[in-house]
């Protein structure tokens, strides 16, 4: 046998998409949680601006629009709230990602490994038979040698 056997090679191609692919996956969710994160920094900003007292010299607000502020206060409160739900459900998304990742990168370095092991195998397989090969000729000469 003079090269590996290309099942590794193939196995191990398999293996680095696959790793390449929940990377890519993984980075999406990243770039999700950042806007989430973004959004509910705006939110925030938002909420704190409704909360605002109103400012000395600004004019009078009447009650119903004192109210109507406040219940827009609450909404935006709820919508923070959701965001966060969401963030939570994306780290536990992120996780499972993380975990599938890291047995995929575990499945790519054994197939490098076994594709190392087997290209190992097959030069020590052709050093072997070179040696033969070299002995089986000296052993000739020497035996030409003797002989004449």
């Amino acid at each position: 046998m003079n090269s590996p056997r290309p099942c590794w090679s193939v196995l191990l191609t398999k293996s680095q998409e696959e790793v390449n692919r929940l990377q890519l996956a993984l980075q999406g969710l990243r770039e999700r949680m950042n806007s989430l994160q973004a959004s509910r920094e705006r939110l925030l900003g938002l909420h704190r601006d409704y909360l605002r007292p109103p400012q000395a010299g600004d004019v009078s607000t009447g009650m119903l629009e004192t109210l109507n502020r406040r219940q827009f206060a609450d909404q935006i409160m709820t919508l923070i709230e959701r965001v966060d739900q969401d963030k939570a459900q994306l780290e536990r998304a992120m996780a499972q990602m993380r975990q599938r990742l890291l047995a995929a990168e575990r499945e790519r370095l054994k197939m490098q490994s076994l594709l190392e092991q087997d290209v190992e195998r097959v030069k020590s397989s052709s050093a072997k038979r070179e040696q033969r090969q070299l002995d089986d000729i000296g052993t000739v000469r020497f035996n030409l040698g003797s002989g004449a």
